[in-house]
């Protein structure tokens, strides 16, 4: 163990399998980094997880904070008790490392930035992970690059299942709009933000969001009222360049595909699951041809994760790493989705949710 490295505790490692399934796994690969603490809901919870990843776990919170060998407080409970922790762990002077989405809403979002910008000395990132994917990155230097030409247009569609198989009971909180976990907030925010790396700032156009299946059907059976959305259709303008983006929780499997077409070529992202979790394939179609190039990241690519790409914390891995670098150097050339960029994201979303509300269809007769 490096010496050196800085300590992590992760807040929310009993029933919430995010942190175990990412980022434990990122955190134990990455050299510069230390897994000190975790922290869950009880005493129960905290026994299990202490038993189970073979480190200190408690149930108090404020044991963390007041820990001088804890440097980072990782955020990945339930986005309704966020805004809470976070607050606290900036009051302590922690760096934080806050799942995405940062908050329930603009308005928790813009305060939690706030204490951000009071403590300029800290690193305060939100997980936006996708923004690290090697293939992301790579497209975003292609179309810099003028490999497609003018980019014309772009199609995105993402599709999951979620909505019509059945989940674990404990999940079942997902079934209600305010918890803010949704098609909109999590599938929707990672890849439109991941998109506007590639084609930069959008204004929304059009959009529709709904509840196609209005019930939650868990693993024992029971069938519950839902209101959240399960799919969204927007349709966003980003300097020209017009998208068209299809998300879905009622998809026959998981699927992604984003197409950017360009007066010279078509660009393609694909995988078999949501593209902020990694196992991305970039391929380049050349105008006139039949025939897709696949595209290797460029292997100059700073940040990169110890895991391997198909990991689902592969780029959580490398979101850490990015941190760790902002940390050592004080911010110094480190490009991080901070607090503001999340308030931004927040506020595009809303722009989007505004649009879908206000927006009618007019019936046509046959």
């Amino acid at each position: 163990m490096n010496a050196s490295a800085l300590g992590v505790a992760v807040v929310g490692a009993g029933a919430d399998h995010w942190s175990g399934t990412a980022h434990l796994p990122a955190i134990a690969a990455f050299g510069d980094l230390c897994l000190r603490r975790l922290v869950t809901s009880n005493p129960a919870s905290a026994a299990a997880a202490a038993q189970r990843w073979g480190v200190d776990a408690t149930h108090e919170l404020d044991a963390v904070l007041d820990d001088d060998t804890v440097d980072i407080v990782a955020v990945t409970v339930r986005v309704p008790r966020h805004a809470a922790i976070v607050e606290a762990a900036i009051a302590a002077g922690k760096h934080v490392y806050c799942e995405w989405p940062l908050a329930v809403d603009v308005a928790e979002a813009e305060r939690l930035r706030v204490l951000s910008d009071g403590r300029p000395d800290r690193v305060h990132l939100t997980g936006l992970q996708g923004r690290f994917s090697p293939q992301v990155r790579t497209a975003a230097r292609l179309l810099a690059a003028g490999r497609i030409g003018r980019p014309l247009t772009a199609n995105l569609r993402l599709f999951l299942p979620h909505g019509l198989m059945p989940r674990p009971a404990h999940r079942a909180h997902l079934r209600h709009r305010g918890v803010a976990a949704n098609v909109l907030s999590i599938q929707g925010g990672h890849t439109l933000d991941m998109l506007g790396m590639v084609l930069g700032p959008s204004r929304v156009g059009a959009a529709r969001l709904w509840s196609a299946v209005p019930e939650f059907v868990t693993d024992t059976g029971e069938r519950l009222p839902r209101d959240a959305p399960d799919n969204l259709v927007a349709v966003l303008d980003y300097d020209g360049v017009v998208a068209v983006a299809q998300f879905s929780q009622t998809g026959p499997n998981e699927s992604f595909e984003l197409e950017i077409l360009g007066t010279e070529g078509l660009l393609r992202l694909a995988g078999t699951g949501q593209p902020q979790f990694g196992g991305l394939t970039l391929s380049l179609t050349p105008f006139g041809s039949r025939t897709a190039e696949t595209v290797e990241p460029s292997p100059e690519l700073s940040y990169g994760s110890p895991l391997p790409a198909g990991h689902p914390g592969h780029n959580v891995a490398s979101a850490y790493a990015a941190m760790a670098a902002a940390i050592r150097t004080g911010h110094a050339d480190v490009p991080l989705p901070d607090f503001r960029s999340a308030v931004n994201l927040h506020k595009f979303l809303a722009d989007i949710a505004a649009q879908a509300v206000d927006s009618a269809v007019s019936r046509y007769s046959y």
